[in-house]
């Protein structure tokens, strides 16, 4: 299978990515994706602590863009100029993951307050939400039980941070970035 838009970029410096993909996600893509960067971890010399941090948030990256794009509006071609991105960058000995995907506006207030709402709770506080959230039991119509930010906020170093951009009267093209060292 072929890839949309995809680069995997090597580099000398410490500032660059990783990995930057630009495209539709499936679960196909999401597997290349991380057989890439399995690929590349010996030779970048992440040691597997991190590796297993950093595959984390990326699977749970790239399954919020899957599963909550809102790619079947299709708005003066806003699906072509907002198009799902996920990135991996190393700056000085930290991992930034980044992913963006259009959102419909409706859907902004109740992310970011629990965006929010994640960002200020610390560890304990953070693993009490994961075991009420997963005791819960509840899934939303798109199958998910709402544990894969919890589940970010646990492993980043720093507080998820995030914008929305708007795009029209209906949708925003939401990114967000995590940090882990």
């Amino acid at each position: 299978m072929s890839l949309d838009i995809f680069s995997f970029m090597q580099s000398e410096t410490d500032n660059d990515f990783i990995l930057h993909f630009t495209g539709k996600i499936r679960y196909d893509t999401i597997g290349i994706l991380i057989n890439e960067l399995k690929g590349k971890v010996q030779f970048l010399g992440i040691k597997t602590s991190v590796y297993k941090k950093i595959l984390l948030v990326m699977i749970e990256s790239l399954e919020n863009i899957m599963k909550h794009n809102a790619d079947d509006v299709k708005w003066d071609n806003v699906d072509q100029q907002f198009p799902p991105r996920f990135y991996i960058q190393k700056k000085d000995k930290k991992y930034i993951l980044g992913s963006s995907n259009l959102i419909e506006k409706n859907n902004i207030h109740r992310l970011e307050s629990r965006l929010e709402h994640l960002n200020q709770l610390d560890n304990h506080g953070l693993k009490e939400l994961y075991k009420s959230t997963i005791t819960d039991g509840q899934f939303t119509h798109k199958g998910g039980a709402g544990l894969g930010f919890i589940e970010i906020a646990k492993i980043s170093a720093d507080k998820i941070r995030y914008t929305f951009e708007p795009v029209n009267h209906g949708l925003s093209y939401f990114t967000f970035t995590v940090t882990i060292e």
